[in-house]
């Protein structure tokens, strides 16, 4: 370190900063039967999805739909959020994830489903790989705001208070 009056700050460090950007990590429980909560979130996305975390906004469709998911805009426009690399029916949803940043550099969000009980899941949501993306700070900033109401949204779309 540099002790003379005049000095200036260090510059960043773009790497730095990029390792420094830890994966999002949420939960949340529902009261529903493991199978009901699977559905949920991937049958019947259009109807609990926040409209504002979409690229097109009001009247907008997001879908799982082949190995994607992709929202159609009311004008028919097209958007890819992520490409499915792995679903295991009732248990876990595994995406490449590219909606809000560089379709170049995929991010990972796994979701996966746990019975409590009879009639509870937990839901867990892991976003990861937000260091590699450009941006890497603003976007984790971004993301790390997002999920939660997105999660929150779901839990009550499925019961939850």
């Amino acid at each position: 370190m540099n002790s003379s009056l005049f000095s200036h700050a260090e510059q960043p460090d773009p790497a730095k900063e990029a390792a420094a950007v830890q994966d999002i990590v949420l939960e949340r429980v529902v009261p529903r039967e493991l199978h009901e909560a699977f559905n949920g979130f991937t049958e019947y996305l259009h109807l609990w999805w926040p409209e504002q975390y979409t690229e097109f906004g009001e009247g907008t469709h997001p879908e799982f739909e082949a190995a994607s998911l992709t929202e159609t805009g009311p004008d028919g426009q097209t958007a890819v959020w992520a490409t499915v690399t792995s679903r295991v029916q009732d248990a876990e949803l595994a995406l490449d994830w590219v909606a809000g940043h560089s379709p170049g550099t995929p991010t990972e969000v796994r979701v996966t489903f746990t019975p409590l009980s009879e009639n509870e899941t937990r839901i867990s949501l892991t976003h990861s790989g937000l260091g590699q993306v450009a941006e890497a700070v603003e976007t984790h900033l971004g993301f790390s705001a997002a999920w939660p109401q997105i999660l929150d949204r779901y839990a009550r779309f499925m019961g939850a208070r």
